[in-house]
């Protein structure tokens, strides 16, 4: 369940998108019995989680599709030989255009004016980090500085 306000966490989003990738399907047993089950579609998945700056990326997701589809459909046009070869390739080029946008959307692109930042950035970006600045003196140890030992001394003093 979403929560609203502030109180919202990163495995709230998480749900969210997983939830939003899942694909119903419609079963039948061997009894002739008739189910649909829901199921978590990868390509669907992995359209929402690319970080492109392109105004046709989606229209290059379209193509993408629709080029596995008819290689997938060779089958019905071919000789079965020559149609598990084209299928063969049509798989190799779709994975070499998967791996491509993949590359692309892990490229993290920043200037002066403008930052694009990558999935891993937005991620790590909502998770809190504690940074702590310890300045060793002769006197005291490491462990000392890390406990605060030095600033209860400072205190007595």
């Amino acid at each position: 369940m979403i929560q609203e306000g502030d109180n919202a966490s990163s495995n709230d989003m998480t749900d969210l998108v997983l939830q939003s990738v899942h694909t119903a399907k419609q079963v039948t047993d061997d009894d002739g019995k008739i189910s649909i089950i829901q199921y978590l579609d990868n390509m669907s998945l992995w359209c929402k989680t690319l970080s492109v700056a392109s105004n046709t990326l989606s229209q290059v997701i379209f193509e993408l599709m629709e080029w596995i589809r008819n290689g997938g459909a060779a089958k019905t046009n071919m000789c079965v030989e020559r149609a598990n070869e084209w299928e063969t390739v049509v798989m190799a080029v779709s994975e070499s255009v998967r791996k491509t946008l993949d590359s692309k959307s892990s490229e993290s692109m920043v200037n002066k004016d403008n930052k694009q930042s990558t999935l891993l950035d937005k991620v790590n970006r909502s998770s809190s980090e504690k940074i702590f600045t310890m300045k060793e003196n002769a006197k005291g140890s490491l462990w000392d500085s890390i406990m605060g030992k030095e600033k209860d001394k400072m205190s007595d003093d």
